[in-house]
This record gives structure tokens, sequence and C-alpha cells, in this order.
């Protein structure tokens, strides 16, 4: 081997550490690939352990069912010169709302405010009277008893708490399905909304879901409540609205009475956002009989079969 040869071995070793030098450098582009690359890694386990954090098994301790909140909406009660009359209002509307985390989505079960039940210690009387007797705990009990499913917690929200939320968020569009125009003095009352789709401030949405004057009165109101309840629960879950969680909270502070801690509130938020507010709506069935909403057994067990679908009974 003469002298050329063992330079052009050593000119091949030395471009062979400068390429091994060159793979090993910190380029501007290779860093920001890989801080880009942290970056992703950091959002990943963030969201990973909120979603364990928040998730509904772990904040509400329930694993082997889908998790229940009454929600309540409270008339005011007036005298015969339409002045508000003190002490508990009415349930104007109680409607169960079943979280299913092995599903992915929630139900919204109305329960009409004449529904037949047996109110505990009061005996059988419609279900609107359990808040008049025991406020919201007992109209909790008496629903567990006629739909056969615990109920974790309530929330009561009265008429202004309800406007105030529905003006917080600009209002809430809703394809009104006919003319509506009703006076009740004494149950302080004016409904005056013109058919068709239209963006619905607090007080015309306060009228759309309050209005009854049809054939089958509380039934048909019942299908408005659950229509407007479930966009309502939609436009919640979108970020513009998420933004202004603050104000609906100051609102919710004033305005709502509830058993949720403010981790539940935030733990059903975030379960409504991941399911992107995938919500199915129904009536409890039933027929009308004298002056009650009479449940069929049979109609209300195959409902809440398809309720808690995913866990074993």
């Amino acid at each position: 081997m003469n002298g050329r040869d063992l330079g052009d071995q050593g000119d091949i070793a030395l471009e062979a550490l400068e390429q091994e030098e060159r793979l090993g450098r910190l380029t501007p582009g290779r860093l920001v690939f890989m801080i880009a690359v942290c970056v992703v890694v950091v959002i990943i386990s963030f969201l990973m352990i909120v979603s364990s954090y928040l998730s509904l098994e772990a904040t509400f301790k329930v694993k082997d069912r889908p998790v229940n909140v009454l929600l309540l909406g409270v008339d005011q009660t007036y005298d015969d010169k339409g002045q508000i009359i003190d002490g508990l209002g009415r349930a104007d509307t109680i409607i169960l709302m079943s979280m299913n985390p092995r599903q992915g989505k929630s139900y919204i079960v109305s329960i009409p405010r004449d529904t037949r039940v047996n109110i505990p210690g009061r005996g059988t009387a419609k279900v609107n009277a359990a808040y008049v007797y025991g406020g919201p705990e007992l109209i909790a009990e008496t629903v567990e008893g006629l739909i056969g499913m615990p109920v974790d917690r309530f929330v009561e929200v009265d008429f202004n708490g309800f406007v105030g939320m529905i003006d917080a968020i600009g209002g809430i569009e809703v394809d009104v399905d006919r003319n509506m125009r009703y006076v009740d003095k004494a149950g302080g009352l004016e409904v005056n909304i013109k058919k068709g789709r239209q963006v619905l401030d607090g007080e015309k949405a306060l009228q759309y879901v309050r209005f009854r004057a049809d054939v089958l009165g509380d039934i048909t109101r019942v299908g408005r409540q659950q229509n407007l309840l479930g966009i309502l629960i939609k436009e919640l879950a979108t970020y513009d609205n998420i933004r202004k969680a603050p104000e609906l909270m100051k609102i919710i502070t004033e305005y709502v009475k509830t058993d949720l801690s403010q981790r539940d509130m935030i733990s059903a938020g975030w379960f409504l956002i991941k399911t992107q507010g995938d919500v199915l709506s129904q009536t409890l069935p039933g027929d009308f009989y004298m002056q009650y909403w009479v449940t069929k057994e049979d109609a209300v067990r195959e409902m809440v079969d398809n309720i808690v679908q995913g866990y074993e009974r």
C-alpha cells in the first residue's frame, strides 16, 4: 500500500466523520420538529390526564350505570291580582337528563307535570306536587321511584335564570311550529311569537317553552321544551359559548339552585363537549286518564333499557 492509498483512505474516513457530524448537528428545521413533537406529546398527555380526572365515573363515583341529573324549571305562584306569592313555586318543567359514557350520548326524558306518581309520605298525586311538599329533594326521590333509576343530582332554575342564560349566549335559533298568542295574567304569562325559524332572546324563549294552548296542552309543550333544550346543549358545547363560561357561571350562581359541585359541572360539560351534544329526547310514555298522565309501565321499562345500554342490569 503506497502513500496515495493511505491518503485516499484518510480522506474517506474524514468525509465519513464530517457526514456523521452533520447528521448529528441540530439544525433549525430539526429543532422545530423536535419541539413540535414534544408539544404534541405534552398536549396529548395533558388531555388524557384531564379526561381521566373529569370522567363522569371518577367525578360522580358511578361505574355501573349512567349518571342522572334532574332538571327543574320552577314557576312562581301568583294570586288573583297577578302578584307573586312568597314560598315555594311550582315545578313547571321536569326533565331527567341521563349521561351514558358507554354509549357516548345523553338522553333527555321529559316528565309531564301531571304524571300520576306515588309521592313518598304523601300518596298518589301529580308529580309536580312533590316539589310543593318537599322541594327538589322530594321530587328527585319521587322520580327515582317512577323511573327505576337513581337520581344523582338536581338543577333547579327559575325564569330569570333561564332568560339570563339564553341572553348570555346571544339568543337561540328555533323553528317555531305555529303562531303563539296567549295571555294569562294570573299566571304571569303573555305569549306573542310568530311562526317560523328565528332567533329568540331570553324572554321569547321563555314564552316558547311555557306556551301550552294546544289540543294536547302540556304534552305538546313538553315537545317544545325538549326541542329547545337539545338545541341549547349543542350551542353550549360550541367553542364560542365555552368562552362565555365565566358569564354563565355568574348567572348559575345567582339564579340556579343545585347540589352539583363545580367539578360536577365541569365534568358534565366536558362529557357534552366530547360527545358533541349528542342527545336523544323523549317523553315519558303514557296516556291521559282523567286529570293525570298515566305511565305505560312496559314502555317505561323499555325506555330505561335503552338508556342503560352498555351496562348490565
